[in-house]
């Protein structure tokens, strides 16, 4: 590999691990205004303050914000060298109708802009094959100029066109990526194929050049985008392009910060979501709740490895018209009745902590619950107290619909 190249490469990929978490923040450029890049300077600063390996921009962009890149401790920055117009759909302006991509700045251009690394997209799936044959040219010859520079090039293969089935996706990607590899492609993003098996032949078919996983829509839960990365890195994946998880999530920061424990560091998904996770409590969204239970459900089996809903710590009421969960409002009623010292809260979680030592069975906790969810169970003769799952409240990890969320304190 050319060294100049090497050495970039080796500011975007951690040569520790090989891996990489790359924030994406060129999304205005491809489909226009976005929630969450409003004002893309104000979203960096923000995301900057977490850890991360290299941001991609636009040249555009880049332009304008190349004061951000000049620290030591400052990301790499990969920038764009083409365009499309394939990810408008009928909400944004300008909608697609027929999958066009292309290049809008060389990489001498993306040099002078002070890329480490740049970025071009490789579409398999055109209804017109002389059109995909010069898509093909255009990425061969991008990476060829990347290689005379000494510029890491990062394809991103994604099966874009009027071929483009569900059934053939997976088909379509694998192949998209085998003709980037053999194109020179130094490392590929490319999407999620929704479960293990299929993306390690993706990696399979990289043949050693490094993969890195797309972001794709807002994940509906913190959880959902964090265990699609745990699955990517257990088929053999070097990391994450993540945008719309990070630009648009509350707290970019620390979004980011959990994704990198993840790849570079080896934490499980538990140990994240514990170590990140601020005190609080949970908040009730009423209109959002469909009545499916499975609060519950998780609930009784992460404290008693059971599936029962009359041990969990919260339980859902039907009300004329809709559902509404009733959980723990950390009041400490149930503390003050306590006359044994068998429950406490924490000075610094603001948690419930039970200690079953002390406990006499009387019962008391449970009748002083404004809102009777305490329950005592008779067989273990103890009162089963939400101590929010110490920072990590699994009902608000799986609920589906988001009817509960964690606020803080």
């Amino acid at each position: 590999m050319n060294v100049g190249k090497s050495i970039r490469l080796s500011n975007i990929l951690d040569p520790n691990d090989g891996r990489c978490v790359m924030f994406a923040a060129d999304h205005n450029f491809l489909v226009g205004p976005i929630k969450g890049l409003e004002n893309v300077e104000n979203t960096l600063k923000r995301a900057f303050k977490g850890r991360l390996d290299a941001v991609m921009l636009s040249p555009g962009q880049a332009k304008k914000l190349s004061y951000m890149f000049g620290s030591r401790d400052s990301p790499a920055l990969v920038i764009r060298g083409d365009w499309a117009n394939c990810f408008r759909e009928r909400i944004y302006a300008l909608p697609t109708r027929k999958v066009q991509q292309v290049i809008i700045a060389s990489p001498k251009d993306l040099i002078s802009l002070g890329a480490t690394g740049a970025v071009f997209y490789f579409f398999t799936g055109y209804g017109d094959e002389n059109e995909q044959m010069r898509h093909y040219e255009r990425l061969n010859w991008f990476v060829k100029e990347c290689e005379k520079f000494g510029l890491p090039c990062l394809t991103t293969v994604i099966p874009m066109g009027e071929k483009v089935t569900g059934a053939n996706f997976v088909n379509l990607l694998e192949t998209g990526v085998r003709m980037a590899v053999e194109a020179g492609a130094d490392f590929l993003e490319i999407p999620y194929t929704q479960d293990i098996d299929t993306f390690k032949r993706m990696v399979h078919a990289a043949k050693g050049t490094p993969v890195l996983c797309a972001g794709g829509p807002k994940a509906a839960t913190i959880r959902d985008s964090l265990e699609i990365v745990v699955e990517l890195l257990e088929a053999g994946g070097s990391g994450v392009v993540f945008g719309r998880q990070v630009f648009q999530s509350e707290d970019p920061a620390q979004y980011l910060n959990m994704v990198y424990a993840l790849v570079h560091e080896g934490k499980s998904l538990k140990e994240v979501l514990g170590i990140y996770r601020k005190p609080g409590r949970v908040k009730v969204v009423p209109e959002k709740c469909s009545g499916c239970r499975l609060c519950e459900l998780i609930c009784s089996f992460s404290h008693e490895g059971v599936f029962s809903p009359w041990k969990a710590r919260l339980r859902i009421e039907q009300l004329t018209e809709g559902y509404i969960p009733v959980v723990c409002t950390l009041c400490g009623l149930c503390v003050r009745a306590c006359q044994t010292g068998a429950l406490e809260i924490d000075s610094i979680s603001g948690y419930i902590k039970f200690h079953r030592d002390r406990c006499v069975g009387c019962g008391e906790c449970a009748k002083a619950c404004p809102i009777s969810i305490i329950k005592f169970d008779e067989k273990l003769n103890i009162p089963l107290i939400c101590n929010m799952c110490e920072g990590t409240p699994q009902c608000v990890e799986w609920c589906p619909s988001q009817a509960l969320l964690m606020e803080g304190l």
